[in-house]
């Protein structure tokens, strides 16, 4: 039984996730070897540092005479009511076994005092203390820190990527001097980089980049065709805006759907061939390498044939546009035209890769 309980709270349990420390943890020296595990465990968790706290402040107010006893609670990796219930359970059996009248809480200041009106219900608050690490407060340890994390290639690539994609490309529209066309743009990257990080296609975006360095540093034919296929894009880029440009500045403005069916018409063809002539460097490695290149021949015709569908298509959504200037009729032969050549030509690319399967 004693007066007083100074009070550590965990609200989401890092101690026991991380240690397997059952709480509540009630005495001086069962807090200092539950405090060495999580510290242990996670040296950077600001729980460890809330534990010692407390076990401090007991020792300062045991040296004056007081009666007291040192406790951490914890509750539950589910923040919300589950972990407050533990919480509550817990208070109850402490409440109980020290019979104790007030209490100092000690915490991290976090979300761990979302809990102090459960506290207040079952004890009288004396003091509530903050614990804040003083490196935290610092200009160079934050520095050392944001530094750190970009040293990390995955903290790096997710904050750093967006970072670079909104500045380069506003800032060559603002070189372009259409600055207002910034925002959209960026808007559109942003949209197609979300996308390629949404179904993992940044792997082949990296690996494209990494071929290009292999490339240049093993002096390989491939590297002038990886060049040649980054300026077909970046062309088709261009080409695609330009589209939207004309058709979006007509006296009367036509439709979303039109003006990014714009966009894949006048792109279409420069990114087609940007994939069929890195497809082409690679092949040549493969033969100069001896090892199989079929693969990239079907790459190529599929690319094609990719091209051919999304052309006709979109030809036929512009049909009766001024900037177009082809009437329905003919972008409807146009259509049905590319559709079949499309497919014969996605079937000649697949036959070769069919025979190796068979064989």
């Amino acid at each position: 039984m004693v007066n007083k309980i100074i009070l550590a709270i965990d609200r989401d349990n890092d101690l026991g996730r991380k240690t397997g420390v059952v709480s509540p943890v009630i005495g001086r020296q069962h807090n200092i070897d539950a405090a060495i595990k999580l510290g242990i465990a996670d040296p950077e968790d600001s729980d460890v540092n809330t534990i010692f706290a407390a076990i401090k402040l007991y020792d300062e107010l045991k040296a004056k005479g007081e009666d007291i006893e040192v406790v951490t609670i914890c509750g539950d990796e589910n923040v919300g009511v589950i972990s407050d219930s533990k919480i509550a359970e817990q208070l109850d059996k402490v409440a109980k076994d020290l019979n104790a009248k007030s209490v100092v809480v000690v915490t991290d200041g976090s979300e761990d005092e979302f809990v102090l009106p459960i506290v207040s219900s079952r004890f009288k608050i004396d003091v509530v203390s903050r614990v804040v690490v003083k490196q935290s407060r610092t200009i160079e340890s934050t520095y050392f820190l944001i530094r750190r994390m970009l040293n990390d290639p995955k903290i790096a690539k997710m904050t750093l990527a967006p970072l670079g994609i909104i500045f380069t490309v506003y800032s060559i529209f603002l070189l372009a001097r259409y600055p207002e066309w910034g925002l959209g743009a960026i808007i559109l990257v942003l949209g197609f980089y979300f996308i390629v990080k949404a179904y993992g296609f940044e792997e082949v975006v990296e690996s494209y980049f990494s071929s290009i360095k292999k490339s240049l540093l093993e002096g390989r034919l491939s590297f002038v065709m990886y060049i040649v296929s980054t300026i077909l894009f970046l062309i088709g880029i261009i080409q695609g805006f330009y589209a939207f440009y004309k058709l979006y500045s007509q006296p009367i403005t036509p439709g979303l759907i039109k003006l990014v069916t714009s966009f894949i018409y006048g792109s279409v063809w420069w990114i087609v061939f940007a994939g069929i002539s890195a497809s082409i460097g690679k092949l040549f490695d493969l033969l100069l390498e001896g090892k199989p290149f079929k693969r990239y021949i079907t790459v190529s015709c599929l690319l094609i044939s990719m091209g051919f569908v999304l052309w006709g298509a979109s030809t036929f959504i512009l049909a009766g546009e001024e900037s177009l200037n082809i009437s329905i009729d003919a972008a409807f032969q146009y259509f049905a035209l590319s559709i079949a050549a499309a497919f014969i030509i996605g079937i000649i690319g697949v036959l070769p890769v069919t025979k190796k399967v068979k064989g």
